[in-house]
């Protein structure tokens, strides 16, 4: 005869136990994950969050909102080196090892502008234009066809004038080039919309 003896749990007590288990593994496996945010903010920026290393749960809304200590200039915010324009907004943390970093606009360099003309004429022009000055407020310009003209960038807004191209005034904001916003121009007795990419 077989002395041992075989003991069973009533069906309740196995499946509390059962449940205690799935907890317990939950607890341990799925655990709600934290992230590290660094910020980097220039002395020429003012705004939250402040420079540092921050913690935040998965899933977190971060705001954020920046402006320049000079009101002439104007900010943009780069997350993780890729650029999300404007000044304010928000994110959510998923993933690790985030960086937001904050700088001031700098349209000088070379991009390819479109012009459509939404007057009688319906002509479109592309070309490069090249946009250099002393600093990120002012300059002068050149394009591709050899047309010159001047530019100011101040206070988010962009103006770009032709000298010697009719009268041609582009106007739109610091914030349009390569952001695929449009502005508008007049000259020659036409109007119309521009956009800008950054040149290759």
């Amino acid at each position: 005869m077989d002395s041992r003896k075989t003991f069973r749990l009533p069906p309740l007590a196995a499946g509390a136990i059962a449940l205690l288990l799935i907890a317990g593994g939950a607890s341990c496996k799925f655990g709600t994950p934290s992230y590290t945010l660094t910020v980097i903010v220039p002395d020429t920026i003012t705004g939250s969050p402040a420079s540092g290393e921050y913690t935040y749960k998965e899933l977190t809304s971060v705001n954020f909102s920046y402006t320049a200590v000079n009101p002439l200039y104007s900010v943009e915010v780069y997350l993780n080196g890729k650029l999300r324009y404007g000044y304010s907004g928000s994110i959510y943390l998923y993933g690790d090892g985030y960086t937001l970093a904050p700088d001031i606009i700098d349209d000088r360099g070379n991009w390819t502008i479109t012009m459509m003309d939404t007057s009688a004429t319906s002509a479109t022009y592309t070309f490069t234009l090249t946009l250099s000055g002393p600093d990120v407020l002012s300059g002068t310009f050149t394009d591709s066809r050899g047309f010159h003209g001047t530019w100011t960038g101040a206070s988010g807004t962009l103006l770009l004038t032709y000298t010697d191209w009719y009268d041609f005034v582009l106007t739109g904001t610091v914030y349009g080039l390569g952001a695929g916003t449009s502005g508008s121009y007049v000259g020659n007795s036409t109007t119309g919309t521009w956009g800008a990419k950054k040149a290759s």
